[in-house]
């Protein structure tokens, strides 16, 4: 008696075009997710500083200060720093670099930083640390809290945006990068001419200043 042959199922085809549509559309979102988180910094991130401790031109000074928003001597070196600058001058060049110590969080610099970038780094300097110290308030994790302080000199929407889309992180990671490369482990710690001093006086300033500029 002959063998039956057996046949394979047909397989249906609208079955197998669905299949590989369902891939297609797979594919298509994972590279979509690939191309759109390939990078963790927006693409509207503001400019990094780069820290030059030499100073513009020959018969100048340049202090180069790393502070915190939170570090109370930084604080009193802040009130105490215009009087001791005014005394010199367009002699006296200042460069104020933002940071924090590991496990902190970076919001007080990227707020910072970009109000600088706004053309308000004095008034944000000023700002933040009377909040801190002050009104105590929390500027070194709040973002309402920076957002608060933010109005009060004046910046609004625009600054509000950069801050929450994190337009500022490159930056605040460029200052922390500074930080290391001068092995700087305490606040303040200013620079003259690229002589390191750690939490100095405003005597110690004063005089490290004259002895540059007479140098």
């Amino acid at each position: 008696m002959a063998k039956k042959k057996k046949f394979a199922p047909r397989q249906n085809k609208s079955n197998r075009t669905l299949l590989y549509a369902g891939l297609a559309v797979l594919a298509i979102a994972a590279l979509a997710i690939l191309f759109f988180s390939g990078s963790s910094t927006p693409a509207d991130s503001i400019p990094v500083m780069q820290v030059n401790m030499s100073p513009s031109e020959p018969g100048k000074v340049r202090l180069v200060e790393f502070f915190k928003f939170d570090c109370p001597h930084c604080y009193n070196l802040h009130r105490d720093l215009p009087g001791l600058l005014a005394s010199y001058g367009d002699r006296v060049e200042i460069v104020y670099v933002a940071i924090v110590f590991p496990g902190q969080s970076t919001k007080s610099i990227e707020a910072y930083m970009i109000a600088r970038h706004m053309g308000n780094e004095t008034e944000m300097r000023d700002a933040l640390f009377s909040a801190e110290f002050e009104q105590k308030r929390d500027i070194m994790t709040s973002t309402s809290a920076i957002e608060t302080v933010a109005a009060s000199i004046g910046l609004g929407e625009d600054f509000n945006k950069k801050l929450e889309g994190k337009a500022g992180r490159k930056a605040a990671r460029a200052n922390l990068a500074e930080m290391q490369k001068y092995l700087v482990d305490t606040t303040p710690t200013v620079f003259v001419n690229g002589k390191k001093l750690v939490t100095p006086s405003v005597a110690e300033l004063n005089a490290t200043i004259s002895a540059a500029l007479v140098g």
